[in-house]
């Protein structure tokens, strides 16, 4: 996704469900940006919220380094 694509979702005046920095877990096997799978139980840091919570770019350290742009109803509290 591109800088101009990723900043044209922000919403400064929204209330996310997640802030940024955030850790949080995915609910299924989702895949990086690279392709990587990323398991379902995984955790990972928000660290950007897209058309006012809609989406959020989360990063993954463990058990793959990488990271997705993934729906809200993909995560949960971790």
């Amino acid at each position: 996704m591109s800088y101009e694509t990723m900043h044209q979702f922000r919403d400064p005046a929204a209330h996310p469900l997640f802030a940024e920095l955030s850790v949080v877990e995915v609910l299924r096997t989702v895949e990086t940006d690279d392709g990587l799978p990323v398991p379902a139980g995984s955790h990972g840091t928000v660290v950007a919220i897209y058309g006012g919570g809609k989406a959020y770019e989360v990063e993954f350290a463990r058990p793959v380094i990488g990271n997705c742009t993934l729906s809200a109803d993909t995560l949960r509290a971790a």
